[in-house]
């Protein structure tokens, strides 16, 4: 019925459209189309119905500023169908199933059934209009170099070959690293002690943390260690002081052989040291169960010169997130010690909107989604709407390097020029709004985009003490998020990411890789509390490991490595 509707318009207006409207532009091959990097992307009205998850902090998706600027600069009307929040997939499961005529995209992450539901012919292959329809995504100016879209394309093909979603590409320098963690300066210097660089030091430094009163208030109330929120796996912190360990991904490659870094000797070691730490009472049992709400409450309830604390993992913004508490002034972030791994996010890449097979004008829908790869709207897509919640420096150099002439420690250790500022407003990511849709269609956001920002004050703190001399904790706070960046860059020479399996493959092993992740997780709990012993108990571990199909998974994840390396 749609389709009737949008055609029976498409022709009541061609009676008062005349050749003007195609007047100057370049077009395509395709009916209708302008070609790419020419907007609008038709000259004849056009609709393109589009299925997405409503989120609740979205009022109204029609009357909102990203369809507005979406609809006026390609000229496609926007037609929504609006998903629960609640049960998506299984809503989406079935609307395929139902043999309904689809949507013309729907804006969603399959994950693994993309190939599947690909293969049956419910979604448009798009390996042909990347390659002639694409132009935002290839625009230099907007920051995807040679890596990130080898990265890309890597990543959103499917095992065949095939590419059935166009993908979404974020890649924010901070959220590279996996582990951030921060030492309480207050108590080393009470303590007249010096900031660790090897694992001996650091466990030296605990002791004296949980024996010599370091807060001063004569109440054995510190406590050594403790992690949580975003970034803070203490037990990735110290398994990666023997071995290198990815949570994400958890199989190893040396010499392009894969192998299980959980059934080392190493990984043994590290099992036994934290079950050292938990049981002399260094490293909080809490780390394995308290919430993220419990430590940020653990943490801002105290002024920095009063903390409890004395190491903590976990990024500020989400272990101390009130940017008006002095909490963090009491901690600096602790390089990685000596031989110990960094281990690394991915970017995040994701198929995140899909053609259907109903769709009359693919390449129209395809153009629709590569307009999301234009830098401003990728950026917009996040951060809201320019002039009211950000800054978009191309608009208008001038005004904005009179609003923003500081650069982010960032922006400034990566050598990039600011493209974007947080104006001092409520973000719409975290609020009810009408600007954003609080997810993703085709965002693209490369680090040469995401992590080019500018900041208001033209100072920069460099270090605890100057920190602590000048008191300005948001100063304080950029300084903590360029100091992350020491958390990056050590890893072996070949890492295990990513990997993409066949169809026949995921059908067979999902079960078993579940299985076998699911077990290690709780055994390094396990044997950090003392629930396992790490030496009694390790050969009755690796038998489990075994019977639960270890080496299926380790056959499958080397099949992969050798057919794509």
């Amino acid at each position: 019925m749609k389709k009737l509707l949008a055609l029976a318009l498409s022709l009541m207006m061609l009676l008062s459209c005349t050749s003007v409207f195609a007047e100057g532009l370049e077009m395509s091959d395709v009916p209708n189309m302008t070609a790419p990097g020419v907007f609008p992307i038709v000259v004849d009205p056009t609709s393109i119905e589009i299925a997405f998850t409503k989120s609740t902090l979205v009022l109204d998706y029609d009357d909102n500023y990203q369809t507005k600027t979406w609809e006026e600069t390609t000229g496609v009307d926007v037609v929504w169908n609006l998903l629960p929040s609640a049960e998506t997939a299984t809503v989406i499961d079935l609307m395929l199933a139902s043999g309904d005529e689809l949507p013309d995209i729907i804006a969603y992450q399959f994950k693994e059934k993309a190939a599947s539901y690909g293969a049956e012919g419910y979604f448009v292959p798009l390996n042909e209009y990347y390659e002639k329809y694409s132009w935002c995504l290839y625009n230099e100016a907007y920051g995807m170099t040679e890596e990130d879209l080898a990265e890309y394309f890597a990543r959103i093909t499917e095992a065949d070959g095939t590419i059935y979603g166009y993908g979404s590409y974020v890649d924010a320098v901070g959220d590279r690293p996996r582990i951030s963690q921060h030492i309480n300066m207050e108590w080393l210097t009470a303590l007249g002690l010096e900031v660790p660089t090897t694992k001996d030091e650091f466990y030296d430094v605990l002791v004296a943390f949980r024996d010599q009163d370091p807060n001063g208030n004569g109440i054995k109330d510190e406590i050594p260690m403790i992690g949580g929120t975003y970034n803070g796996g203490d037990d990735e912190m110290l398994i990666n002081l023997f071995t290198y360990w990815q949570p994400e991904y958890m199989l190893n490659v040396e010499n392009d052989v894969v192998y299980a870094p959980f059934v080392t000797p190493e990984w043994q070691e590290a099992m036994i040291f934290m079950n050292k730490l938990v049981k002399e009472g260094l490293l909080s049992e809490m780390t394995f169960s308290i919430s993220d709400n419990e430590l940020i409450s653990m943490v801002q309830s105290y002024s920095a010169k009063d903390q409890i604390i004395g190491f903590l993992t976990g990024m500020h913004v989400t272990s101390m997130p009130d940017p008006s508490k002095d909490c963090i002034l009491a901690y600096d972030v602790l390089a990685p010690l000596e031989g110990q791994y960094t281990p690394e996010r991915t970017p995040w890449v994701n198929k995140t909107s899909f053609i259907t097979c109903d769709c009359e004008t693919p390449e129209i829908a395809f153009r629709m989604l590569d307009y999301w790869a234009n830098e401003k709207r990728s950026i917009g897509n996040r951060y809201g709407e320019p002039g009211v919640h950000m800054l978009y420096r191309p608009d208008d150099p001038e005004a904005f390097d009179k609003a923003y002439p500081g650069i982010s420690p960032e922006t400034k250790m990566l050598g990039l020029e600011p493209k974007w500022a947080e104006l001092p407003v409520t973000s719409p990511w975290v609020t009810e709004n009408n600007t954003i849709y609080n997810g993703h269609i085709a965002t693209i956001l490369p680090i040469n985009s995401y992590s080019a920002y500018g900041v208001e004050s033209t100072e920069a703190i460099t270090s605890w003490e100057e920190g602590v001399a000048k008191g300005d904790i948001g100063m304080y706070r950029d300084y903590i998020a360029a100091a992350y960046l020491v958390w990056r860059g050590v890893a072996p020479e070949q890492v295990f990411t990513n990997p993409i399996y066949t169809l026949e493959e995921t059908d067979k092993y999902n079960d078993t890789i579940t299985q076998v992740k699911s077990y290690v997780n709780e055994c390094i709990a396990a044997f950090a509390l003392g629930q396992m012993d790490p030496v009694a108990d390790w050969d009755t571990y690796l038998a489990n490991l075994e019977s639960a199909g270890l080496q299926d998974w380790i056959d499958l994840a080397q099949t992969y490595w050798t057919r794509s390396h």
